[in-house]
């Protein structure tokens, strides 16, 4: 008997661990959150989505597949250190931002890429940049039909 509340507890614990919904990461005034593997991931992305006001995606050039693990750094218009600099846990980060003019930089398995990205005060959306890099070699395996469904729905 003992067991079995032992094990109903452990299963109540995991669910509430479960249920909770990662909070933004907050540095130097700027939020960020990276994340949106598999269809929980991009739900709980989903969920804070009105928060961000610059969503980065990062993706392979042909497949189009998504990357994780990618180096970023912010900067702010003409600035030679980085505003905000991490590595992006999943291939979609979403960022809330002061509005201006900003160049992204993102490095993955030796690739380099940046852009610049201008973030208006009172956007009703996100704006949503998107950094493709080499696809990595192939190791045979392919997408399941449930991936592949995933990756058309909005996140």
């Amino acid at each position: 008997m003992n067991k079995l509340l032992f094990a109903a507890g452990l299963a109540i614990c995991a669910a509430g661990a479960y249920a909770q919904q990662s909070a933004m990461q907050e540095t130097g005034g700027m939020k960020w959150i990276c994340g949106g593997v598999g269809a929980d991931g991009r739900r709980e992305l989903a969920a804070l989505e009105s928060q961000a006001n610059l969503t980065l995606t990062f993706v392979t050039v042909k497949r189009g597949g998504y990357l994780a693990d990618v180096g970023v750094q912010l900067y702010g218009a003409g600035a030679k250190s980085p505003l905000l600099q991490f590595t992006a846990g999943g291939p979609l980060c979403l960022l809330a931002v002061p509005a201006g003019r900003y160049r992204i930089e993102a490095a993955f398995g030796g690739a380099k890429r940046s852009t610049e990205a201008s973030v208006a005060k009172d956007a009703k959306h996100a704006l949503r940049v998107a950094l493709a890099f080499p696809d990595e070699p192939w190791d045979g395996i392919r997408a399941s039909d449930e991936e592949k469904r995933q990756a058309k729905e909005p996140w």
